[in-house]
């Protein structure tokens, strides 16, 4: 059975605007200053896009050869043991796989697998013969093999290979890099790649990979940007740049518009919009780091799991601290001040229900406590998936089960009048 496509398009030039000024400044005002068209590409790199080095190669090998997951091999027996009957893969394919319309955008033929017995590597087409391949150098900041070495030792699967100090060699005085990238028979990306394989040595599976083609007469240029998955930077210990550059451009926008006589509540709300739905994509390209299924994510409260892509409005990105309650945008849109619940779950939560005590564990309202039927149909009798449930989002449920505790003192004294 084909695999279903898990990679995104657009076309539309505000969408790609808005795209592009989350991930890459330097970027988004080169689109903003060219009279090009452009087109995009991205995918949540799957384990069939990672380097053989990363990822095991036959069901043969261990778990503990998934190297380039951001899960200890504790953590994937675990998860394996929740659904033993969808095993992590274990898929030889080391290419990015595009489709078939990717390559027709980019104005260069499709490689197509040969008939018969093969005895040699099938034909390789350099990229670069038909367009300007081109690394976004601001994105490329965490990809390097001293952060890959951090995530592997927090994670105690450390290994010399993704650790050397040999990374892509970035032009410093411009703003890309230009490298050498070719197509295989199953996508983007060969060793002899040499610059672009020393960034696929630090590309985690559910790292995001983006394509902007630049149509314009002559030859097109292909833009290459990277994105860690949230889960990198709660590993690594580091801040993500770019979203604080991003919700810092969107404070500063809104200033700006609130001057210009536009009115606030239109701004704000338009402002509040675009910032939630780039934030819910965060958490969902976080849980989908904790399944076995591609493009896969579940609530981590009752367990329902579905395909993103196909079914994003049946979850809520939901605040743990109240939008309202936080001192920025920083905090407010901070990945761990969110959970990615089910819309009964969210609902819930937001009214404070339920919250999650000191031990990981759903605790209900008084109200909700002893009727276990409506629990049952809500899902909400099982243990929470508590992999997600970080230092840093324990502080801000701290905070959540302190106005629980408040409501409910409310509640008992109105349903005791």
């Amino acid at each position: 059975m084909p695999k279903k496509n898990t990679t995104v398009f657009v076309d539309d030039e505000e969408q790609i605007k808005t795209f592009v000024q989350s991930r890459s400044s330097t970027m988004y005002n080169y689109v903003q200053n060219s009279k090009s068209r452009f087109t995009l590409w991205y995918k949540n790199l799957t384990h069939s896009d990672l380097t053989n080095r990363g990822k095991r190669n036959g069901g043969a090998q261990g778990l503990e050869k998934n190297y380039l997951y951001y899960l200890s091999v504790e953590e994937m027996k675990k998860i394996q043991e929740q659904s033993p009957n969808k095993p992590f893969e274990s898929a030889k394919q080391s290419n990015i796989g595009m489709p078939l319309q990717f390559y027709s955008d980019l104005g260069i033929p499709r490689l197509e697998r040969r008939k018969g017995s093969q005895k040699t590597q099938h034909h390789h087409i350099k990229l670069n013969e038909s367009v300007d391949v081109l690394l976004v150098n601001d994105t490329l900041q965490y990809f390097t093999q001293e952060y890959t070495g951090k995530v592997l030792e927090k994670l105690g699967k450390y290994s010399s290979v993704f650790c050397s100090k040999n990374d892509v060699e970035i032009n410093k005085s411009e703003a890309f890099t230009s490298i050498q990238l070719s197509e295989a028979i199953h996508g983007i990306g060969i060793e002899k790649d040499e610059e672009f394989h020393k960034l696929r040595l630090s590309m985690f599976l559910n790292d995001t990979i983006i394509f902007l083609i630049e149509h314009k007469e002559g030859r097109k240029k292909l833009f290459i940007m990277l994105e860690k998955n949230p889960r990198f930077f709660t590993l690594a210990g580091v801040t993500d740049t770019a979203w604080e550059k991003y919700l810092n451009t969107q404070r500063l926008q809104e200033k700006a518009r609130i001057t210009g006589n536009t009115p606030l509540e239109s701004s704000e709300d338009e402002k509040s919009r675009k910032l939630q739905r780039a934030w819910k994509e965060k958490l969902a390209n976080e849980m989908m780091t904790y399944s076995t299924e591609e493009g896969k994510v579940s609530c981590p409260f009752t367990g329902i799991c579905a395909d993103f892509k196909s079914f994003s409005m049946l979850f809520v990105a939901s605040h743990i601290k109240r939008h309202v309650d936080c001192v920025n945008d920083k905090e407010s849109f901070d990945v761990n001040n969110g959970l990615l619940l089910s819309a009964n779950a969210d609902a819930l939560f937001d009214k404070y229900m339920i919250s999650v005590n000191e031990e990981k564990k759903l605790i209900f309202s008084f109200l909700l406590e002893p009727d276990y039927k409506l629990r049952n149909m809500l899902l909400l009798n099982q243990p929470i998936f508590d992999m997600i449930l970080n230092d840093e989002r324990m502080k801000y449920l701290e905070v959540h089960r302190k106005i629980f505790l408040e409501k409910e003192e409310e509640r008992r004294k109105l349903y005791s009048a």
